[in-house]
């Protein structure tokens, strides 16, 4: 191993160890998201990258977080939308497997997303897909000015963050779950609690 790589390797493990306590830690999904991205987009030389998470069970993908996206594009991020099995992004997460694009504008397949790609100023991107437990959450997708950033050695650093990623997102749905289950349930026993009540009978009126 040459220095050059035994410093990346040393960088990565420091990378991977603030996002594991981050996500031991972390009491906000979106916080998480942001923060791994954060570390790893430029660990990997990307030169922006998002996240994206299934939206219910659709099959369209909202943006969860993002790295640093061109300004103009920043008010309108809310709204974007990843539909499966469309695209890089789409296509990982739904044949759950990494998407590798080495030259958006040498693929026929990726006409459409090449006017994207001069707007935006990307031409590779790595897409990996968000599993927990079998179950396919979103995608974390970087993008990259050109191949020779998308460096091999990278992609362990990146299969790490979506594994953390993923860990994150499921806590945050399963807690969400369980925020609605209690609500149901407090709502469905006030009820209880109403009908259970004796109807009020009006005092008689002295004449």
């Amino acid at each position: 191993m040459t220095i050059a790589a035994g410093g990346r390797a040393q960088k990565s493990l420091v990378i991977i160890r603030d996002i594991l306590h981050a996500s031991l830690n972390a009491t906000d999904a979106g916080e998480l998201f942001q923060f791994a991205l954060e570390r790893v987009s430029p660990a990997v030389d990307a030169s922006f990258a998002s996240i994206y998470l299934v939206d219910g069970a659709s099959e369209v993908m909202r943006l969860a977080a993002a790295y640093n996206w061109p300004e103009r594009f920043r008010p309108v991020l809310g709204e974007v939308r990843v539909r499966m099995p469309f695209g890089p992004s789409g296509q990982a997460a739904s044949e759950r497997r990494v998407v590798r694009v080495e030259d958006v504008f040498a693929d026929p397949e990726l006409e459409d997303w090449q006017e994207v790609a001069t707007e935006l100023g990307f031409r590779s991107i790595v897409a990996l897909p968000l599993v927990a437990n079998t179950n396919v959450l979103g995608v974390l997708t970087f993008y990259f000015s050109d191949r020779s950033r998308m460096a091999e050695d990278a992609l362990e650093l990146m299969s790490i963050a979506a594994d953390q990623i993923a860990a994150a997102a499921e806590k945050t749905l399963l807690a969400e779950a369980l925020r609605r289950a209690e609500a149901a349930l407090a709502d469905a026993e006030a009820e209880r609690e109403r009908q259970a009540q004796p109807a009020t009978v009006p005092a008689p009126q002295e004449s």
